[in-house]
């Protein structure tokens, strides 16, 4: 399985169902970080082969072509990337993006911003044209912020920038970094909903980290890991493994699975 960062949170429980699915399976699981980069992500993929029975490349950043080749090479998952010929398994954070635009649009918001990241995330540019979509639909304005570092360390610095672009509600890329906007927010002495809206794109609850009373996104991401294991195991003997938990779209043996979210009403947007 090759992560493009395992230093952020948001790979934990997607590696954790991952290898519970690929143990159970009889098998063992490597994981290889990438680092982002997309020379190594094919590297890593040219090294492995003979080596493993399958690859799982979770968000990978490699050229459609690229994926390609190592698809022909080696039974290949890929999660939350979708690519022609190749099975994978992803979270439409679209749609609940567009259900948390429409709330903040309801309650009076024209200028949001969009603090992205982690660095050379490809979701990102997805995310914030559904943001700058629905803002331009009722003559708003979008910004986008960032890339920052997953942490609150990090979304705390982030509020002099929104500041600067005089946005009335952000949206952050994961929970960690809106508690840490949250906080530099009470620190100036300004309160949220009232003087800055706030909300998250994931509100990492799959690793214990949700965060009571914020405006959030759920993502599933234990479900995406289980899946893809299971995915890449039967992908890896030839057969398709069947799956009645979400849209699921099987086209001359490539399968995908496109997972739901659930947006979660708190008091800070």
């Amino acid at each position: 399985m090759v992560i493009p960062d395992l230093s952020s949170s948001y790979f934990a429980p997607l590696i954790s169902a991952v290898q519970t699915e690929v143990e159970e399976s009889g098998c063992e699981l490597i994981i290889v970080d990438s680092r982002g980069k997309t020379d190594v992500e094919v590297e890593i993929a040219q090294r492995l082969h003979g080596r493993v029975d399958g690859l799982i490349l979770a968000s990978p950043r490699s050229s459609a072509q690229a994926l390609s080749a190592v698809a022909n090479r080696i039974p290949l998952v890929t999660v939350n990337r979708e690519l022609p010929g190749i099975s994978s398994v992803s979270i439409d954070v679209t749609a609940g993006l567009t259900k948390l635009c429409a709330l903040l649009i309801k309650r009076g918001h024209r200028r949001i911003a969009y603090i992205g990241g982690p660095p050379g995330s490809m979701s990102d540019a997805t995310r914030f044209a559904t943001i700058s979509s629905a803002m331009r639909s009722v003559g708003g304005t979008a910004f986008k912020l960032g890339p920052i570092d997953p942490n609150a360390q990090a979304g705390a610095h982030s509020f002099s920038d929104v500041r600067e672009v005089k946005a009335t509600a952000v949206i952050a890329y994961n929970a960690l970094v809106a508690h840490g906007l949250i906080l530099a927010v009470t620190e100036a002495g300004l309160a949220v909903p009232h003087n800055l809206a706030v909300a998250a794109a994931d509100d990492l609850t799959d690793i214990g980290l949700g965060l009571p009373n914020m405006t959030a996104i759920t993502q599933p991401i234990n479900t995406a890991g289980r899946l893809a294991g299971q995915m890449l195991f039967a992908h890896s003997r030839g057969r398709l493994q069947r799956n009645d938990e979400a849209a699921t779209e099987s086209i001359s043996g490539v399968q995908r699975i496109v997972l739901p979210t659930r947006l979660v009403l708190g008091d800070t947007a």
